[in-house]
């Protein structure tokens, strides 16, 4: 049985997804827990159950928000990647954003398979660790050590190259490393 954990790169995350994967346990992770980009590595793996896990106070969908609402600028990756899918729903506040990223981002799972389980994760009511302000990027079968830090996590580096730059120009993370070998290089 195959199971995969869908979430976001948020630092408050880490230690919730850690809870609910076991050793077997595929981990997707990008900014907004944006199924879109994972949709044809999810089709490659076709897993058996999907715990989707977004999150409250999500800068992603504060991204998302800015963008449509206010004009803010992202490039042309990050526009096809994340924020298109939201351009034709009506929403007025962050948290009307928040549940329907919820609903697309379930719709696209469907396609994958029915055994679904989200959770929209309240943050305020976690412990927040220390933050770290560094990405590392990990595969999906790999297990983040950097509690604190932001994580991507996908079969390529490359699937991320949007959240990256989010983490650069969006958030102005400068320390983003690759640690798909099994040993991190700053990138």
């Amino acid at each position: 049985m195959v199971k995969v954990i869908i979430s976001c790169m948020d630092y408050r995350l880490t230690e919730e997804i850690q809870k609910r994967a076991d050793n077997n346990t595929l981990i997707f992770r990008n900014a907004g827990a944006n199924v879109k980009e994972f949709i044809n590595r999810l089709k490659e793996i076709k897993p058996d159950e999907i715990i989707y896990l977004p999150h409250t106070d999500c800068a992603a969908m504060k991204l998302v928000f800015n963008v449509i609402k206010n004009n803010d600028k992202v490039n042309e990756e990050a526009e096809n990647k994340l924020v298109e899918q939201f351009r034709k729903v009506k929403f007025e506040t962050l948290e009307e954003l928040e549940r329907i990223n919820v609903s697309i981002n379930e719709e696209m799972l469907k396609q994958i398979t029915n055994n679904i389980k989200t959770e929209l994760i309240d943050v305020s009511k976690l412990k927040w660790p220390n933050k770290i302000t560094k990405v590392y990027f990990y595969l999906p079968n790999m297990r983040a050590k950097e509690v604190g830090a932001y994580i991507l996590q996908s079969s390529s580096l490359s699937d991320v190259s949007a959240d990256i730059y989010i983490a650069k120009e969006k958030l102005g993370f400068k320390e983003i490393y690759d640690c798909s070998t099994g040993n991190c290089k700053q990138i």
